[in-house]
């Protein structure tokens, strides 16, 4: 349209033009400048619907042979881009348009006739066709908009769908979807969808199932640990028994019978006791009292089997420390009837507890030949049955304090380090 426009004002110069050559072309022939200004006036006073504002007659050196204007000129005139026969040259600025032609199109050395014409009007008009057409295109380019999001959000309908229900929460389990497309990726999508709920499901069911058989697991072996550390107290108690019914008439071995069956009930207390402490919520914070009460609790098992014990505790005066007590003695009463087991008669076993701000040590030395098979499987977590059965709940025990465990095989024995990591250190008052 703006090529249009260019076309239809150079037309519009040159039949004007036209026109204006047939008046003038009398007195510039008679060389007549006064005649030349005179009929150059009356075209400019006259006008219908085009208005000029400069006319002028050019020879062909670009001398000025007559020259008139409305009012002060805009623009001065632009001779040097007068180099063809005919032409026109729009100036947006000052809203006017330069044409010219030839007087005569035989003879050029007559000159040429040059006008500047208004045309503000048709430049307004352009602008305003530019503007109408620039809302028109933005109000087709919203409507557009408006149905591509409709359609958009037509066809993304099942993937909302599908996207709501993968972002259900705990509360919102997971469902298959059924829902109605001609599409076949997206058919494929919900299939895939759908899939992966069963897929779900099932692995949800399974994860249920081993979680039943790991508490059927933990409660046999909680069971098989409570039987092996009684075991050791009860053959205690029935040589006892047999020793009185043997020789009960005797002051002296009465007396010693007695005792050891005391110490042995003692010790199968301690053991329920540390059970209970152990699986029970809420165990109370480790004290000193909690590792020296071992040597009580296997003081049975060691003179039984000759072997003295002895336990030493540094930095744990006056202090509770942020360890379950039942768990800590539990680990400690295993390690030390493991150990007196292993020791010959008249050796020692030493139990080392260190407190550190941040980290609680534990060493139980022995003077045996060192851990058979089945004790080195248990302590590292792998399944042992008979006496690694112990041994297998301190290394669980370990484990859920966020602990480890070292072995240090030793030339006349084995040395078991425990380290336990704890957060609060407090003032037992």
């Amino acid at each position: 349209m703006s090529r249009q426009f260019d076309r239809q004002v150079s037309d519009l110069g040159q039949v004007y033009l036209d026109g204006l050559s047939a008046a003038i072309l009398p007195s510039v022939r008679a060389g007549d400048a006064v005649q030349m200004v005179e009929v150059l006036n009356r075209a400019l006073d006259t006008h219908l619907g085009v208005v000029d504002r400069t006319l002028a007659v050019v020879a062909p050196d670009h001398r000025l042979l007559a020259h008139v204007a409305r009012y002060p000129e805009v623009e001065p005139i632009p001779l040097a881009s007068f180099t063809d026969a005919s032409g026109t040259l729009v100036n947006l600025r000052s809203e006017g348009v330069w044409t010219w032609r030839l007087l005569d199109d035989s003879r050029s050395d007559l000159g040429t006739v040059v006008a500047n014409l208004d045309v503000s009007d048709f430049l307004r008009q352009r602008q305003e066709l530019a503007l109408e057409l620039g809302l028109v295109g933005l109000a087709i380019s919203l409507i557009g908009a408006v149905l591509c999001f409709g359609m958009a959000r037509r066809l993304q309908r099942p993937i909302i769908s599908l996207t709501e229900a993968l972002r259900g929460g705990p509360e919102h389990r997971l469902r298959p979807m059924r829902v109605a497309t001609s599409d076949p990726e997206l058919q494929e999508l919900l299939s895939a969808y759908n899939w992966m709920v069963e897929s779900v499901k099932e692995r949800e069911a399974l994860a249920e199932r081993n979680s039943r058989i790991e508490r059927e697991a933990v409660l046999g072996r909680m069971s098989a640990a409570l039987a092996h550390e009684v075991r050791n107290p009860l053959g205690g108690l029935r040589t006892a028994v047999q020793t009185l019914r043997l020789f009960g008439e005797r002051g002296d071995v009465r007396t010693e019978s007695l005792n050891f069956i005391e110490r042995g009930v003692e010790a199968l207390q301690a053991v329920v006791d540390a059970s209970l402490r152990t699986f029970r919520p809420g165990a109370a914070l480790l004290r000193e009292e909690d590792i020296a009460d071992i040597r009580l609790m296997v003081g049975a098992q060691a003179a039984r089997g000759g072997v003295r014990v002895e336990v030493h505790c540094e930095g744990l005066q006056g202090l509770q420390l942020a360890l379950p007590a039942g768990a800590v003695r539990q680990v400690l009463l295993n390690l030390v009837l493991n150990a007196i087991q292993a020791s010959p008669a008249g050796a020692l076993v030493l139990v080392v507890a260190r407190a550190r701000p941040t980290v609680l040590t534990l060493h139980v030395v022995d003077a045996g030949s060192g851990l058979p098979v089945a004790a080195r499987h248990a302590l590292k977590g792998l399944p042992a049955e008979g006496e690694g059965m112990g041994l297998g709940i301190v290394a669980d025990l370990i484990k859920g304090m966020q602990g480890r465990l070292r072995v240090t095989h030793l030339a006349s024995g084995t040395r078991i380090s425990v380290r336990l990591p704890f957060a609060v250190q407090e003032d037992a008052s």
